[in-house]
């Protein structure tokens, strides 16, 4: 029997890429907690650039409490999405508001 802990490869390649390129684009005031990219999610799980996945603790600073990529909440997206995105509430209201 052999024991096997679970190992991450952070930052990896890809990350580590993106990074040189974002601290050449990007704020130095502009910080992040982490030193890697996401590049898919699904429930509660994020999977970033190089294959590394991640339990999401932080759940889009709480904005995703029903978890990532739910059918249900996609179709809603898609149907609001092919009738607008965005007006000013300010300038013009909109009905489910």
């Amino acid at each position: 029997m052999t024991d096997t802990i679970p190992s991450l490869n952070t930052p990896g390649t890809r990350s580590s890429e993106l990074q040189a390129r974002r601290q050449e684009f990007v704020p130095r005031a502009v910080s992040s907690v982490m030193n890697v990219f996401a590049a898919k999610a699904e429930g509660a799980i994020i999977e970033d650039v190089d294959g590394n996945r991640f339990i999401d603790f932080a759940g889009g600073i709480g904005v995703m409490n029903v978890g990532h990529s739910r059918p249900e909440v996609i179709q809603a997206i898609s149907e609001q999405a092919a009738k607008f995105t965005h007006t000013c509430f300010t300038v013009m209201m909109y009905e489910p508001y």
